[in-house]
């Protein structure tokens, strides 16, 4: 049984209009949030694809015949692909808090005091049988695979020219941020998401309302 409805009194028929429009903006905020979030999937893929033909035609191409300077070419490549990779990563994170932080709005303060209004309700519940914190599981698994990506050249260009691999580990660092910022999007640890469930209103929350 929904325990938020039983601590509130539904709203009177003055409160409900002003609730019901402040759902429908919220709602489409949260569309909104969703479609820009698709959008920065989409850009940052095809960025991907375009510099990494770039790096990979400089790389296995004629022109350059140095493998120093391959591996070099395929370095500044990977470091390109992982100058996109990140601020997506980020700006994704964010785009989804925004979207949980609206979601649970709605569920505490408004479908509570609006009868029929039950999806953040139900939606949450099933979070919480599964024991699901937050995130994107699916859209992680993406970023992994995009996190390796940057790579793949580099590691080529080093196996031409094995005594001289050092340059490698200048992606160390870049790759390690991209495999963070994709396990947070995925499993939802940093703060930003704890302050995106509200969890100190959902506790006064269940103190109030009326008996």
């Amino acid at each position: 049984m929904n325990e938020a409805k039983k601590t509130h009194t539904f709203a009177t028929a003055a409160e409900k209009d002003g609730l019901l429009e402040e759902y429908r903006t919220l709602r489409s905020e949260i569309l909104n949030a969703q479609g820009r979030r698709l959008q920065t999937i989409s850009l940052t893929v095809g960025a991907f694809g375009v510099i990494l033909s770039v790096t990979a035609g400089a790389v296995l191409g004629s022109d350059i015949t140095s493998p120093e300077t391959r591996l070099l070419v395929s370095i500044g490549g990977a470091i390109a692909l992982y100058a996109v990779l990140s601020p997506s990563l980020i700006m994704i994170t964010s785009t989804q808090q925004t979207v949980q932080r609206l979601g649970e709005y709605i569920r505490i303060f408004i479908e509570p005091r609006i009868p029929g209004l039950n999806w953040e309700y139900h939606w949450h519940n099933f979070k919480q049988q599964r024991r699901f914190k937050g995130g994107l599981r699916s859209t992680g698994t993406i970023y992994y695979f995009l996190s390796l990506v940057p790579l793949l050249l580099p590691l080529y260009a080093a196996s031409q020219n094995a005594q001289n691999w050092q340059p490698l580990l200048i992606l160390i660092p870049f790759v390690c941020w991209a495999v963070y910022l994709t396990y947070d999007l995925q499993a939802a640890i940093s703060a930003g998401w704890k302050w995106s469930r509200w969890d100190d209103y959902k506790e006064s929350d269940s103190k109030g309302g009326t008996d």
